[in-house]
């Protein structure tokens, strides 16, 4: 045991050190090589036989430094992208203005956009933008978004129907590549659909159970066609009138609707209610149009019906008269008949 105990601290060192110098014979061991210096007494205090002792050892090499691969140059363009756009009302009128608002997107999201130029335009020329058209930006970032406001005037004599503006945008990347894009918007150019109504009123008093008919007129006041024109009675009291139906009606022209309303006898007094016209453009958006109407819904009055006098049985002067007249009369021809009927009867006598 007591020869074995050097080994093993000899084999601990060398563990930890390259090189191992021997206390005793000052000999050098370098790693890897065989070992025989080793003297050990015996316990008669004689050196005893050395003993050869192969021992090997690796000694493991530092690790070489990690190295990372090369990096390589993001050479991917940026791209601004139209992602939505509003107009508010939706749609113009000839001779109206609205607010477009447009939203664009830098699609690239590692690469900026510097110095972005802007162009809005139309052909037509029926839409112009108030203000200058063109606008500057001075960066957009990678995966950033940018807002263009810009206010809209359709002219008065615009052509009615869908526009297309175009919106140009040239800009630069960070090593001042120049780039260049167009989107195409729409825009809706429609004429604006009025109505003009007349006759939307009631009597000032009713009398229960009589019926009043109102008649209102329709006019189509603007230069689109009007379709599914009607009128809706809604007047608490009068019942009967429901809704009156006035068809297209063409620009400039008019049409009328009646309606039969019958007073209820169990809502007497004060009332009201509306009288609701409604349309549609050419594209079917429905307007509507309101009249408030009232009046009086008064109690029937019975009238007594006057005293029959009895009248005398007499006949007129001018009747008995003519009467008189036509017995006279009568008479004397009956007399003046007689005489020459006795004359014939003597003349025929005497021929005899």
């Amino acid at each position: 045991m007591r020869k074995l105990f050097p080994i093993l601290i000899l084999i601990i060192s060398l563990c930890f050190f390259p090189v191992v110098h021997a206390a005793d014979t000052g000999t050098d061991f370098q790693a890897g090589e065989p070992m025989t210096q080793f003297t050990e007494e015996n316990h008669e205090g004689q050196a005893a036989e050395p003993e050869t002792v192969i021992v090997y050892v690796t000694v493991p090499s530092e690790p070489e430094p990690e190295t990372e691969p090369p990096a390589t140059a993001d050479r991917s363009a940026p791209r601004l992208m139209v992602t939505a756009y509003t107009l508010e009302p939706e749609y113009l009128s000839p001779g109206t203005a609205g607010k477009l608002t447009v939203t664009l997107k830098n699609t690239n999201n590692r690469r900026a956009i510097f110095n972005l130029k802007l162009t809005l335009s139309d052909d037509s020329g029926d839409l112009i933008q108030n203000g200058m058209n063109t606008r500057f930006i001075n960066a957009v970032y990678a995966g950033g978004t940018y807002t263009l406001e810009a206010e809209l005037s359709a002219r008065h004599n615009a052509a009615v129907g869908r526009h297309s503006l175009t919106l140009t945008a040239e800009y630069e990347d960070g090593e001042f590549q120049s780039y260049s894009s167009n989107d195409t918007l729409y825009v809706d150019v429609r004429q604006t659909a009025d109505l003009s109504i007349s006759g939307a009123e009631l009597p000032a008093k009713i009398v229960e159970g009589d019926t009043v008919t109102v008649t209102l007129t329709l006019m189509n006041t603007c230069k689109a066609q009007l379709s599914n024109c009607r009128a809706d009675f809604d007047i608490k009291g009068l019942v009967g009138g429901g809704t009156a139906f006035g068809g297209d009606i063409a620009p400039g022209e008019s049409k009328t609707v009646s309606a039969n309303l019958r007073a209820q006898p169990d809502k007497l007094g004060a009332t009201k209610g509306k009288i609701t016209v409604t349309y549609e453009d050419e594209y079917g958006k429905t307007y509507t149009k309101t009249a408030d109407v009232s009046t009086v819904i008064e109690k029937k009055v019975e009238v007594a019906a006057a005293p029959v006098e009895e009248q005398k049985k007499t006949l007129p002067w001018w009747l008995t008269g003519g009467a008189g007249l036509l017995l006279g009369g009568g008479a004397g021809a009956g007399i003046v008949c007689a005489v020459f009927a006795a004359e014939r009867r003597k003349e025929d006598e005497l021929r005899l």
